[in-house]
């Protein structure tokens, strides 16, 4: 486990082991490493080394692949009686004074108690209606996954090149790069050449361990909120809950903003303080 940050820029180095401090302080485990170190810690940044200033290494960080996860979830969910219902579009809901009364969907009309709004990027068309209004606007990501053709070079752990904000993370057979976050509305179609400048940079660094002839590319919307903070919490309507604007944080905040929902919806006190994820706080 953990994940590597490495700064090929001295100067960005020393400002982020000061950061780190304000982690320590918190709580978490942050290390600072030398080039040597990082190689230390993976072996598979070898080919990095001599371009480093620092790292940070947080053994608390992980990586991983969130298809894996959210596909074994869901066989967790069918096991304890949820059903779900996909490729189904949403039409409208359908309120009677302050509540919704049903959800009226292409493939006919759901009812239940409690309601949860947790569509990313779609969600703020379908509450519109309802006089709620959410800050959430689409924010392009893109990923390419590469074959990767000699595993024992390979990066061992997920990691950051922070001046590049180029993410990366091994996942079995193959190694998945991560960067880019360009507003351009609801349009998720791309062309190669948009991934230019982001293979570009992370060339020199997996092309001894990954097949670059054999690119999977793929781009996602992030759902953002103006200061990053999601929305969880009671909407103004009685029986709909929020749980919408992780951004680029989905995955990291899924399972905390879950129980968070969870609690809220059962009248239990969350464990954390929830007043800056209120509706209205954005």
């Amino acid at each position: 486990g953990g994940l590597i940050y490495f700064y090929r820029n001295r100067d960005g180095y020393r400002a982020a082991a000061k950061k780190a401090d304000l982690l320590r302080a918190n709580g978490t485990t942050v290390e600072e490493l030398s080039p040597r170190q990082m190689v230390g810690r993976d072996p598979g940044l070898f080919k990095v080394e001599p371009l480093i200033a620092g790292a940070l290494f947080a053994p608390g960080d992980e990586s991983g692949d969130a298809h894996l996860f959210t596909t074994a979830l869901a066989e967790v969910a069918r096991g304890k009686g949820v059903t779900f219902a996909f490729n189904t579009r949403i039409r409208r809901l359908v309120c009677d004074g302050d509540s919704i009364t049903r959800v009226e969907t292409d493939k006919g009309d759901f009812t239940a108690d409690a309601y949860v709004l947790c569509l990313g990027v779609n969600s703020p068309d379908i509450v519109k209606p309802l006089g709620i209004d959410l800050p959430i606007y689409p924010v392009r990501g893109y990923s390419v996954t590469l074959p990767i053709t000699d595993k024992a070079a390979a990066p061992r752990m997920g990691g950051i090149d922070e001046d590049n904000l180029l993410a990366y993370c091994p996942m079995g057979d193959r190694l998945r790069i991560t960067a880019t976050a360009e507003i351009g509305g609801y349009d998720r179609r791309f062309k190669p050449k948009d991934f230019k400048v982001m293979l570009e940079k992370a060339r020199p660094l997996f092309a001894h361990c990954a097949d670059f002839s054999q690119p999977r590319y793929w781009v996602g919307l992030r759902p953002m909120t103006p200061n990053g903070i999601p929305v969880v919490s009671q909407s103004p309507v009685d029986n709909l809950w929020l749980n919408v604007g992780h951004g680029h944080m989905g995955w990291t905040m899924a399972s905390g903003c879950a129980a968070i929902t969870a609690d809220i919806i059962a009248g239990r006190t969350p464990n954390h303080d929830i007043g800056g994820l209120a509706y209205g706080h954005n």
